[in-house]
């Protein structure tokens, strides 16, 4: 029997009912400090810090402690376990795969739906593309995530939710660092950093970093980045700071096709997948990226000034089915805000409101593949290498948005805090092209084409929000909040299919927050539904078509608690569930030359598992011993819009970290995947019926040694 929304909030409701009565009410009167205690603080939700139990919405941070239990090859080391959160990456590279609370589903390749920042500075492209080459891990100091359109003040492109990767800062650090690692499958991992001041109030940090693996239990899968940056910080005894960052990365990663379903048996006998399903064996992504950005704030009276400037520079060459594509991207933007903090009949304040602009010039050449073998009726049946042949297409993409926003947060009373805000954007898409030769899917062959159209496309929309947080005593917080945000199609959906609408999507959520002296615990229920959803139908042959459902209905809740058993040792656990499904939606399916609409309505969305859940416990001994495990399982999920058949997922896929710090020394051993599970990271059926699987990296391990002068 299908579980319905009101089984799973008798369970909200249930698990609300439990908290231990001592905990509710435990009063007002102030208790004494425990060592255990960690407070977090948040400026992604509300860009005002704020203390992340005084947030109405649900925001979950990886901290200093989770970052550094990881080796943090990629972003997926520091979001997995976090409820809501589904992230994966095919080879532990920069590929990571991230979808909150069903957005992003669609994405083959980079981050869709989900604002990304880089230290409060968006590095998501206009038209809500998101691509992880250029983040140097290695800095990371904090992740945080704000699910659902629950943050108005960042605006288009933010549907799924937010996530602010946050570095070290110079302005922390006063040292040089050394950092280098090894381990199976030729990974390594070196890093090096100088930090120091020039003067009192002028700090800088001189950074480089090499990743590298040959990941060889599966054939064309190597990665490797090379990345260098400067970063400056100054600032003054009022409260003025300025900010910069300058970076360089040079990447290379090979992208190992799927398996079909001898090839994925033979996996899970032997820990190998030698081969790739299909004719594309030899796609990739290599990058060459220089980003900069810099930020000023400054307190004048009641006001504190907040401009920032950014960009970069991107060529990247990109083999994908049917073709090579050559891009040369330019990006740039500016976003000003402006905080007032004020009284109004003894209510404190912070009105923030501001501009945004952004703007995304991209040049793209097309290639057929040069080396490549054929078979009967000239079908194409393997290419042979990533090489470039002969140019088949040229487009000119150019993307600008712009924004204004505004929010008030004020409050009423000690209890109560409300966030009230609103923004309006609008995107702007123009494309042109010039089109000579396409790949046929049917025909498995190049074949002249007709010249492209030129698309000329406007997209604006309002997005409002209202969250309001009671204060039930010092310990337990309760929330709620109503949100909505919109999805632009990406400039590649739009180019493939021209008549893509506007996404919108709406959020009711409940939640409670409870921090209490060593342990705490936060909980939402949430109902979203989507109108005019981008939905990814994946045609015979692997190719991917975008449509727009009617609407789409999610509905979930979500749990995550953590204890401090002793002041060396906490353990904790999240829970989520879901319940997606196609309220109103029309597969188009295609048969060679023929399309036939088939009704998908109440059926459920593909890939998001009805349950996930995660369990974690780390130990420090004050000798300097430390010790994390942390295991998560990924529920059943079904692997097409037809719904013709379910994946069994994964259970209690194991990573460990045991080590030693001590002083200036961190010596520390991090092994994924710890008891060598076979298992798929996603599996898809195509209309025709074709089952494809990507395997998940076998067991492997780093030994890292880090030492700070």
């Amino acid at each position: 029997m299908k579980t319905t929304f009101l089984d799973y909030f008798k369970r909200y409701i249930i698990i609300l009912l439990l908290v231990p009565v001592s905990w509710v009410f435990a009063g007002d009167e102030e208790q004494e400090p425990q060592v255990y205690e960690l407070s977090q603080i948040t400026v992604t939700a509300t860009r005002i810090e704020r203390g992340r139990a005084e947030v109405p919405a649900s925001v979950e941070i990886a901290d200093e402690d989770k970052i550094s239990a990881t080796k943090m090859f990629n972003i997926k080391e520091a979001l997995v376990g976090m409820p809501g959160v589904l992230v994966e990456s095919k080879n532990q590279g920069y590929d990571s795969r991230i979808i909150i609370r069903g957005a992003g589903l669609k994405a083959k390749y980079g981050v869709r739906d989900i604002m990304v920042l880089f230290d409060g500075v968006p590095i998501t492209d206009p038209d809500s593309l998101t691509r992880l080459d250029f983040i140097d891990t290695q800095l990371i100091k904090q992740v945080e995530v704000v699910k659902g359109p629950n943050s108005t003040l960042w605006g288009a492109n933010a549907a799924g939710g937010v996530i602010n990767i946050i570095p070290k800062s110079p302005f922390d650090r006063k040292e040089t660092m050394v950092k280098a690692g090894a381990g199976d499958y030729d990974t390594r991992n070196f890093h090096l950093s100088f930090s120091n001041n020039i003067k009192e109030s002028l700090f800088y940090t001189l950074s480089g970093s090499r990743r590298q693996t040959s990941n060889s239990w599966r054939r064309w899968n190597k990665f490797d980045i090379n990345q260098v940056s400067f970063q400056t910080a100054a600032g003054s005894e009022s409260g003025t700071n300025w900010k910069n960052f300058f970076g360089y990365t040079d990447a290379s990663i090979q992208l190992p096709g799927k398996l079909d379903q001898t090839m994925f048996d033979e996996y899970k006998n032997t820990g190998r997948a030698k081969e790739t399903e299909g004719p594309w064996q030899f796609s990739g992504r290599y990058s060459e990226i220089f980003f900069f950005n810099s930020r000023y704030s400054s307190k004048i009276g009641e006001f504190t000034f907040l401009p920032m400037i950014y960009g970069n520079i991107w060529s990247h060459h990109h083999p994908v089915t049917g073709r090579i594509n050559d891009a040369d991207t330019v990006t740039y933007g500016t976003d000003i805000q402006l905080n007032h903090y004020h009284t109004i009949f003894d209510v404190d304040g912070t009105l923030s409101f501001g501009i945004t602009g952004r703007y995304d010039d991209q040049e793209t050449d097309y290639f057929k593949y040069r080396d490549l073998s054929t078979g009967p009726g000239n079908r194409i049946v393997q290419v042979l290498s990533d090489k470039k042949g002969d140019k088949i297409e040229t487009q000119e993409r150019n993307v600008f948005l712009y924004g204004i926003y505004a929010q008030e947060s004020f409050r009423p009373s000690r209890r109560w805090i409300i966030d009230a805000g609103i923004r309006f954007d609008e995107t702007v898409f123009d494309i042109t092209g010039k089109r000579t030769e396409t790949y046929d899917y049917a025909r498995a062959q190049y074949v002249p084409a007709t010249d492209m159209e030129d698309i000329d496309k406007t997209f604006n929309a309002f997005s409002p929000r209202l969250g309001i947080l009671y204060k039930f005593n010092e310990s337990l917080n309760f929330y709620g909040n109503f949100s909505q945000g919109f999805q632009t199609p990406t400039e590649g959906e739009l180019t493939e299919n021209p008549d893509l609408d506007l996404v919108t999507v709406k959020n009711y959520e409940f939640g409670f927050k409870t921090h209490h002296l060593q342990w705490s615990m936060d909980a939402a229920v949430y109902y979203s539904p989507v109108k005019d959803e981008v939905i990814q139908v994946i045609q015979e042959e692997g190719y991917s078509e975008y449509v727009n459902s009617g609407k789409t209905d999610k509905k979930g809740f979500e749990l995550s608690g953590s204890v401090f058993l002793t002041p060396d040792f906490q353990a904790g656990l999240t829970y989520s569930f879901t319940d997606y499904t196609f309220d109103d939606f029309s597969e188009p399916v295609r048969n060679g030359n023929t399309t036939v609409n088939i009704d998908r309505s109440g059926n459920t969305l593909p890939f998001i598992p009805e349950n996930q859940y995660s369990i974690f416990a780390a130990y420090k001994h004050p000798c300097g011993f430390k010790l994390k495990l942390q295991s998560h399982s990924w529920g059943s999920y079904y692997i097409d819009n037809a719904n013709t058949e379910k994946y069994k997922g994964y259970d209690f896929i194991t990573n460990a970290m045991i080590g030693f710090e001590k002083g200036s020394l961190d010596v520390s051993v991090n092994m994924e995947n710890l008891f060598d599970r076979q298992y798929a990271v996603e599996v898809q059926k195509d209309t025709k019926g074709t089952l494809r699987y990507n395997p998940a990296s076998p067991r492997n391990f780093i030994v890292r040694v880090t030492y700070r002068f």
